[in-house]
């Protein structure tokens, strides 16, 4: 016959049953990660990290909007007219195109330019508007030509009385108060590029 313990007993006895052992770890191991659970959750993380930073770098490197401030800096950062082509726009600056190596093409990039007026400095340095004729019976508003060496067409640019002074060779384009204040500028870049300043 089979001595019967009392459950207080077995409790107290120093040897511990071997089915609560494993019953112990196996709570252990369902509260844990596995190795094959951590490396897939890595995974998961790596490949949204790539996912979002690749979509980050392609709307960083979208060109911004052409805007009479950006209109140089845009076209040279984009690379579109690299070693030297013309911009010129069509109806009230709705259509774009670009105009390199006897090739005519579409600017499908965003365009923020608006009804402009440009101006350039005639006889006795007074701003006279410039008149760019028609392309295929359609009023051109604007020619930009960017060279090669990096200078570009200098001019000065009307957007809905606000003026704006687009250097030929070096410096930003600037926003100012005024046209008269943009033909300053002009005469300033002038006198620099004589008076050898800039090097």
């Amino acid at each position: 016959m089979l001595p019967i313990f009392s459950l207080a007993s077995a409790k107290n006895s120093n040897t511990a049953d071997p089915l609560m052992k494993t019953k112990g770890l196996l709570t252990k191991w369902q509260n844990a990660f596995s190795l094959l659970e951590l490396m897939i959750v890595i995974l998961i993380v790596s490949l949204s990290y790539l996912l979002v930073f690749s979509y980050m770098q392609k709307v960083e490197q979208k060109p911004k909007a052409l805007t009479p401030l950006t209109l140089k800096s845009t076209l040279v950062q984009s690379g579109y007219l690299k070693g030297g082509g013309e911009l010129f726009c069509l109806d009230k600056c709705q259509k774009c195109y670009l105009f390199q190596n006897n090739k005519t093409t579409e600017y499908e990039e965003k365009l923020d330019l608006g009804d402009l007026k440009i101006y350039m400095l005639g006889q006795g340095d007074n701003p006279v508007q410039v008149e760019f004729g028609r392309y295929r019976d359609h009023p051109v508003c604007l020619r930009f030509k960017l060279h090669s060496n990096g200078s570009s067409s200098e001019m000065i640019i009307e957007q809905n009385g606000k003026f704006f002074y687009l250097p030929a060779s070096f410096g930003d384009a600037a926003a100012v108060k005024s046209i008269e204040e943009a033909a300053e500028l002009w005469l300033k870049q002038a006198k620099i590029i004589n008076d050898g300043e800039y090097y």
